[in-house]
């Protein structure tokens, strides 16, 4: 099961690297390659989005990535045809997808969690579920054979975290409040301080995102006791460029091979 592959990837490696990717961005050719460009350059995980028409939660790169997408003819069935080739092409890379709700409910929520297993997904984070609201959603993950995923951001108050934490595989922090993409000089002391608020509050595995976009953001997240980097709207705009360019492989390779640290920090906050 791919939760299973999630669980060993986060016990033999403790801190991984992980691109975001919309599926089918900017073609779905294209995003296949990415996704292996990607591993071969060290990415030890892949999160990765199906193209949706009003990504809430996601700043104008990662929106533009999805009209891209959905421009290329990328729908959910498509999608998970991508994921599956990505998955077979991947097999020890654990696949963490991105959902928004109305895919998953226009699917039916059993079904959704079924289809993404099936294709290889190996957890499911919808961002715009709220805590509360998703219990259907993490039993039909459990019953999938799928991790779970909830985001916390820097609003989540302490008790909540550690609430919100108990049954997931592990907890996505918003690095700050709002969309992905946007950054001032105050997110790095900040995103320190959070982590380790997250961290004071559960021992499941944290992911941050939302703004890293440096190799000095990756190793920052990695100090202050992420396990996980997720590095999006950077990549996207990369993407973007290469479009223009007609080196989308290119634009992708330069932008992400000095994120990943040339080899893993020897000890862990």
């Amino acid at each position: 099961m791919s939760r299973a592959l999630l669980h060993r990837a986060l016990a033999s490696r403790r801190r991984h690297v992980s691109p975001f990717l919309v599926l089918g961005d900017p073609s779905p050719g294209l995003s296949y390659e990415l996704a292996l460009d990607a591993a071969r350059a060290g990415a030890t995980m892949v999160e990765l989005g199906l193209p949706y028409s009003d990504p809430c939660a996601d700043g104008p790169a990662v929106v533009a990535a999805s009209r891209r997408a959905r421009a290329a003819g990328v729908s959910t069935g498509r999608a998970f045809e991508l994921l599956r080739a990505i998955a077979t092409a991947l097999p020890d890379v654990p696949r963490n997808l991105l959902v928004y709700a109305n895919l998953v409910h226009a699917r039916g929520v059993e079904r959704f969690c079924d289809d993404a297993a099936a294709a290889g997904a190996s957890s499911l984070l919808v961002p715009d579920l709220p805590f509360g609201e998703d219990a259907l959603l993490a039993e039909a993950c459990r019953a999938s054979g799928l991790g779970f995923v909830r985001m916390a951001g820097p609003a989540t108050p302490r008790a909540r975290l550690s609430e919100l934490a108990r049954d997931c595989d592990f907890v996505y922090v918003a690095g700050h409040q709002g969309v992905t993409g946007a950054r001032d000089e105050r997110d790095v002391a900040a995103r320190a301080t959070l982590l380790q608020r997250a961290r004071d509050a559960t021992r499941q595995p944290l992911a941050l995102g939302f703004g890293l976009s440096s190799r000095d953001d990756v190793r920052g997240a990695f100090a202050a006791g992420a396990a996980i980097a997720v590095v999006g709207s950077s990549l996207a705009r990369a993407i973007e460029r290469g479009v223009a360019t007609g080196a989308v492989r290119a634009e992708f390779a330069a932008a992400f091979a000095p994120l990943v640290p040339s080899e893993e920090p020897s000890s862990c906050s």
